[in-house]
């Protein structure tokens, strides 16, 4: 067992329950949010997200691992809210997304790093959340400053023992890309998640991932393109078969707020399947239908992330 910092204070390991590695509080333009402040309903959107956090425990999720990077819109205060408001226990981020970050552009590399390990260890601003996971991107392909970003994430959860969860383009199978650049850097692949491995058929490459130690993030389930519900529920099946559940984890990839549409309510109704409560409620049904066991359900969506976040030690 390991205490985990959450937004609103740590937790145990062993107190996580049903947990979605892969989510989002909000998601929006950083640049927006500095410029024109004014132009956000801030009441509305703790509200709106609070409401589906709720609907979320309703259906037996414990935790949200929120995995909003700095630059798409991280907002610890509204996660700490949202979580102190809800009941939901939600584990905040640090870490860059795959765009160019221009400010370290001509910085060293340890400066990304002592800023991931700040947000770790001091906390995020002056908001008093301390960040729990380290997110970060590579798509369509890594580059040179790409690796870098990937390279100071490595560096910052050896430092402070907290596991990172990744952003792929499976495509250009940009997982093994990352999975390089972490085992130079002397990281344990096993405390690594491999995210959006659901996003292909190509089983060879998720195996690929999970023989090299990863975990697959199966976690843009609901969203009905490029792969469906049933297409992605036939890959983790596949995987379950393989005897891999114990390096499998769940999760939507979905927002409680995303500000890059002005129509929250007219979104749900376009994609009905992209919402906290799908796994527990509907995709848990798809992977029964295909066999897999109540067991390795529970293994998938609460096992595994236990399992993640206990090996906290530095090293």
């Amino acid at each position: 067992m390991a205490t985990i910092q959450s937004a609103t204070g740590p937790i145990e390991s062993d107190d996580l329950g049903l947990t979605l590695m892969h989510e989002h509080v909000y998601v929006g333009w950083a640049a927006m949010l500095h410029e024109y402040p004014d132009r956000f309903d801030w009441e509305t959107i703790r509200a709106t997200a609070v409401d589906r956090l709720r609907e979320a425990a309703g259906a037996g999720v414990r935790t949200i691992v929120d995995c909003t990077p700095i630059g798409l819109g991280r907002e610890a205060t509204l996660i700490r809210d949202a979580a102190a408001e809800s009941g939901m226990q939600i584990i905040a981020p640090t870490g860059l997304y795959y765009q160019l970050p221009f400010y370290f552009s001509n910085r060293p590399t340890e400066t990304i790093a002592e800023l991931l390990v700040s947000d770790i260890v001091d906390g995020i601003g002056d908001s008093g959340v301390r960040a729990g996971v380290i997110k970060c991107a590579t798509e369509p392909e890594m580059d040179r400053m790409n690796e870098r970003v990937l390279r100071a994430s490595a560096q910052a959860h050896r430092r402070t023992g907290v596991p990172i969860v990744t952003h792929t383009y499976p495509a250009n199978r940009t997982g093994l890309d990352q999975q390089r650049v972490f085992k130079e850097e002397g990281a344990d692949l096993g405390r690594i998640v491999i995210g959006h491995s659901d996003d292909t058929d190509d089983l060879s490459y998720l195996e690929e991932i999970i023989e090299n130690g990863s975990y697959c993030g199966m976690d843009r389930i609901g969203i009905q393109a490029p792969r469906t519900s049933e297409q992605r529920a036939d890959m983790v099946a596949a995987l379950v078969e393989k005897g891999y559940a114990d390096r499998v984890t769940l999760s939507h990839d979905a927002s409680g707020w995303f500000d890059f549409t002005a129509e929250q309510e007219r979104l749900r109704e376009r994609a009905p399947t992209w919402r906290w409560t799908y796994i527990p409620e509907e995709f848990s049904v798809l992977l029964r239908e295909r066999g897999v066991s109540d067991d390795d359900i529970k293994q998938m969506t609460t096992a595994n992330p236990r399992a993640i976040f206990s090996q906290a030690d530095a090293y």
